[in-house]
């Protein structure tokens, strides 16, 4: 055999060689596991502070508010929040009983509200329960809670969810 030839031997066939892949299966899953743990904790996360802010008629929403250290001697104290309709009975007239537990105390109703559907802001006074719950005047926390009501007098529509989407106490 000749030099070239035994040269051209020894070489590599670049036919029969693999090419490189930058994108195997396993690196690609090694690389989307950290994005993927991270998107379950999110959902698992947002489920969590969810589920105590909705309302079934077999459960009311609780959603725990801050008191500021103003409220013992402001003359007006205001619950502000929003209550949206999640899921609506057909047939119904929505509503809802908002009452507030002040830390420490029971709970006191503060008002009842149609919800024709959406979502809808309301304000009450609360000046009263604070008042009684809130004798030392330091600042605190309360619980507000929300019940699927029926408006038209019957019992709560089963199929009726509703949500609370914020609540926060605010003196005047």
């Amino acid at each position: 055999m000749s030099s070239i030839a035994q040269d051209v031997a020894h070489q590599p066939a670049k036919a029969d060689a693999m090419p490189k892949r930058y994108f195997s299966p396993r690196r690609v899953l090694l690389c989307a596991l950290p994005l993927l743990v991270l998107v379950l904790w999110i959902v698992a996360l947002a489920g969590l502070a969810a589920a105590d802010a909705t309302a079934t008629a077999d459960q009311p929403a609780r959603m725990a508010v801050q008191v500021p250290s103003s409220a013992k001697s402001s003359n007006v104290v205001m619950l502000e929040m929003s209550i949206a309709v999640t899921r609506k009975a057909p047939a119904r007239q929505l509503g809802a009983v908002v009452r507030l537990r002040p830390s420490g105390s029971s709970a006191v109703e503060v008002g009842r509200v149609s919800i024709p559907g959406g979502s809808q802001s309301f304000q009450f006074n609360v000046s009263h329960v604070l008042g009684q719950g809130m004798a030392s005047g330091a600042a605190g926390s309360a619980e507000v809670e929300v019940s699927v009501i029926d408006r038209g007098g019957g019992a709560p529509p089963s199929g009726a969810v509703l949500s609370i989407g914020r609540a926060q106490i605010v003196t005047r």
